[in-house]
């Protein structure tokens, strides 16, 4: 008797997973039809199923944070290029004493003045929003909520060439539906991701304003050195 009770849990364990991988096989299938420019020449190469829970990754608030503060990051950069140029410009007017000249250089040192102040404000929101993401991610515990597909496939783009996709799908509980999809290959999302490292590992205090405070004098490189770091 021990025997066939064993041998009918092992029989419906096998039932239950693959039940799970033909959930995950037509659910993901339904996205792709949905999604893709030529569903005809989807390809399914790979599928891993494992557990998924909760992480400051997919949190919806702290990535909403990051994607906040990679924005501002953004203006920053573009106003740092700026900066630079201004500042050249300046080194090229210095020794002129024509009205041209003195004007050239007195609208550089005007520009070079506002977007400086205008790059701190902006790193002073960012400093805000990293230290959100740093508290919030320091009391973020891991709950179960679903499954999870790595999904490896092939598909013809618009030029009819083969393309390679890499998705991650999680799905609910109950198997029913996609509740969240990534690429991994997406660069957005690596960027994303590295803005919530950089947050977690940040000191307590913005060492970029800091930065900035010392160096209003020195080269636009320098501030491209203090506010860009690794990110």
């Amino acid at each position: 008797m021990r025997k066939i009770l064993s041998f009918l849990f092992v029989f419906l364990l096998l039932c239950s997973c693959q039940s799970r991988e033909e959930k995950v096989a037509e659910l993901i299938k339904q996205e792709m039809f949905k999604t893709l420019y030529d569903f005809e020449s989807y390809e399914p190469i790979e599928t891993k199923i494992d557990s998924a829970f909760t992480s400051i990754y997919t949190d919806s608030i702290i990535k909403s944070y990051a994607y906040i503060a990679r924005a501002f990051l953004d203006d920053v950069e573009e106003n740092l290029d700026k900066i630079k140029d201004d500042r050249n410009t300046m080194e090229i007017w210095s020794d002129s004493y024509s009205s041209l000249g003195r004007s050239k250089y007195n609208e550089a040192l005007k520009n070079y003045g506002e977007r400086l102040d205008k790059t701190k404000r902006y790193m002073e929101v960012v400093n805000n929003y990293m230290d959100s993401i740093k508290i919030i991610s320091s009391n973020f515990k891991p709950e179960f909520y679903g499954w999870k597909a790595s999904h490896k496939f092939r598909c013809k783009n618009k030029g009819g060439n083969f393309d390679l996709g890499n998705y991650i799908y999680v799905f609910d509980k109950k198997m029913n539906s996609i509740i969240y999809k990534e690429d991994i290959d997406d660069d957005s999302n690596n960027k994303i991701r590295n803005i919530i490292d950089e947050a977690i590992n940040s000191k307590d205090e913005g060492s970029a304003n800091a930065n900035i405070e010392e160096n209003q004098n020195s080269t636009a490189d320098s501030l491209v050195s203090a506010l860009k770091g690794n990110i």
